[in-house]
């Protein structure tokens, strides 16, 4: 069976993960995914890649003595009553490691004589993950190695190793349950197997996001979705999930903002790339937004950097973030602008575009913004925080996180 884009569609129940197999070409597929959102499954869609046949061996062999970062944590780490729990790690949980591919191999195989650093976490007791490294950095000698990816057969021609990440572990190493803000995400499996579990956008208050440990374009579930405390997280237990296995030779396709938790069930090798939508201008917006909030407020609380940052987030002073803001803003203005002069005002009378400018002006006045400047302040950021559109809902938020829901009287 075959529907209206060309796709041989299969259903998968368990998962409830449409499978896959391309019938049209590259271009059509392409745009296809670019407005496609619900999770796909492409079987055998990377068999003539040269990363296809690629071991964990191979890739030790390859980079000889190349160092990387591991990150590894206890499966029976203590909670903190004491008690012993299976969870899923975030990364400020975990413990990290340099180390080279051969001696990962040979922690993998139990010769902790031969594993370097890593002989000190005991294999039984821990899993292991170099996960999310750059292709362009972790092989930037190895040039070969980047050209054996190939987006192009789902119409990216212009993306390869130079534009994906590389995701190497040991059995059990996971990803936390999270969401990203950015883009949409293709995902190759290239060596043992993995499982995914995600949830539609419109399950995101059910997993009780966090921004707590903070990484840019990462929104994290509080939840433990592989064992969740139902008493502290109710509503997850009315979160629609679905559930897939890649093997060997699968594609994902993760549409933009979908939560995922990631588990390897075998030593495991994927590579993917993120696809950048133009959506994204106004996401950095307010990516910028939050990190200078949180920032903010972190810092001025004296928390500890490492109980709040991702390990892989880089903090900068409140005049980085600010300076980051201003550039998120100019993308989008100078994207809107590229629009106006391809298509200015074409939907609008000539009374509307009257009005419209009128309304510019008068945002102009009141706000200050608009106009032509070099920066944005943090007077500007303030009087745009306190207005009453903004403090009115993050009022109501914090009263009902205090158990206040009726609040009439308050007159909000």
């Amino acid at each position: 069976m075959a529907d209206n884009n060309g796709f041989e569609v299969t259903k998968h129940h368990r998962s409830k993960v449409e499978k896959l197999h391309v019938l049209s070409d590259p271009v059509n597929l392409r745009s296809h995914l670019l407005k496609r959102s619900e999770p796909a499954v492409f079987h055998g869609a990377i068999s003539n890649w040269a990363c296809a046949k690629w071991t964990p061996e191979f890739l030790a062999a390859e980079l000889g003595g190349h160092k990387t970062k591991f990150r590894l944590f206890s499966r029976s780490k203590l909670a903190k009553d004491g008690s012993s729990c299976r969870r899923a790690a975030m990364e400020t949980d975990c413990e990290f490691e340099i180390a080279t591919f051969g001696e990962f191999i040979q922690w993998l195989n139990g010769c902790m004589e031969q594993s370097g650093h890593l002989a000190r976490f005991e294999r039984n007791f821990y899993w292991c993950y170099a996960d999310y490294k750059y292709m362009a950095e972790l092989f930037h000698d190895f040039p070969h190695l980047r050209q054996s990816v190939n987006w192009g057969s789902f119409g990216f021609p212009e993306r390869s190793g130079n534009e994906s990440t590389i995701w190497i572990g040991s059995k059990e190493a996971s990803t936390p349950c999270h969401m990203d803000t950015y883009g949409c995400n293709l995902v190759a499996q290239i060596y043992g197997r993995k499982k995914w579990i995600l949830f539609p956008p419109i399950e995101t208050p059910k997993l009780y996001p966090t921004r707590i440990p903070y990484e840019e374009s990462s929104v994290f579930s509080q939840v433990d979705v592989t064992n969740p405390d139902l008493s502290k997280f109710p509503s997850f237990a009315e979160a629609s999930q679905y559930e897939v296995i890649l093997e060997p030779g699968d594609v994902l396709f993760v549409p933009k903002k979908w939560w995922h938790y990631v588990e390897t069930l075998d030593t495991s090798i994927s590579v993917n790339t993120w696809i950048e939508l133009e959506s994204d201008h106004i996401e950095r917006v307010r990516e910028a937004l939050i990190r200078t909030l949180v920032c903010a407020l972190k810092k001025q609380e004296g928390a500890n950097e490492k109980a709040w940052v991702n390990p892989t987030e880089q903090i900068g002073t409140h005049e980085h973030n600010m300076e980051y803001l201003y550039k998120a803003l100019n993308a989008v203005k100078q994207t809107e602008a590229k629009k106006d002069v391809l298509h200015p005002d074409k939907h609008s009378s000539g009374d509307e575009r009257i009005m419209n400018d009128e309304r510019r002006r008068k945002d102009e006045r009141q706000f200050g913004y608009g106009q032509e400047r070099n920066n944005i302040s943090t007077d500007d950021l303030i009087n745009c925080l306190t207005t009453s559109d903004v403090i009115d809902p993050l009022t109501i938020l914090l009263l009902s996180k205090c158990g206040i829901t009726e609040i009439s009287e308050f007159h909000l």
